[in-house]
């Protein structure tokens, strides 16, 4: 949940550093975002909101737990294409290293490629650099991997969240809805 927030934010700083805020699809994509933090967020209110006690533990509900971790490891996929999307190759033509800056060869061009329409080129690099930690680099391909697989398997993940699914009132609802007509004759 928090680590999506970060990314929503991340995503949200790119649309704005490269000026392209108030185009629909870039403001679909943030929507989109929004909604996919927003989804794992209700959740873990839900789960913790439904949690029971064993013994003297307050467990969170299991099945909403498994259904987070479901849907989880659908999504985070989803919302590292989505940055990469709207960073383009904006994380890929950044000076090499800090360094950079402090020299006179190279400080003049950082200066002038760099810059955005709200931010100098110091902190556009900084943005960017972050941008790239959290989806590009081996950490952040880690991290990728990570949030695909830490709740386990994706087919055991899914197999968790059929095992723990009120099965008999999704299916009651069905079964009361066909008792409550008949057909004529």
């Amino acid at each position: 949940m928090v680590k999506l927030r970060f990314l929503v934010g991340v995503a949200r700083r790119i649309a704005e550093t490269t000026n392209v805020i108030h185009y629909p699809q870039v403001v679909e994509s943030l929507g989109s975002l929004a909604g996919q933090a927003g989804l794992i967020e209700g959740m873990v209110y839900g789960m913790e909101a439904k949690g029971t006690f064993v013994g003297k533990y307050y467990v969170p509900d299991r099945h909403l737990m498994y259904a987070s971790q479901v849907q989880a490891q659908q999504m985070y996929p989803e919302v590292i294409q989505a940055i990469r999307q709207m960073t383009g190759g904006g994380v890929i033509m950044m000076p090499s290293g800090a360094v950079d800056f402090a020299s006179p060869e190279t400080s003049g061009y950082i200066e002038k490629t760099q810059q955005s329409p709200i931010m100098d080129s110091k902190n556009r690099v900084k943005l960017f650099k972050l941008a790239w930690d959290a989806i590009g680099s081996e950490f952040g391909s880690r991290h990728t991997q990570y949030e695909m697989f830490y709740s386990g398997a994706q087919f055991a993940v899914r197999n968790h969240s059929y095992r723990t699914y009120d099965w008999e009132k999704a299916t009651g609802m069905v079964d009361r809805f066909m008792a409550s007509y008949d057909l004529p004759g």
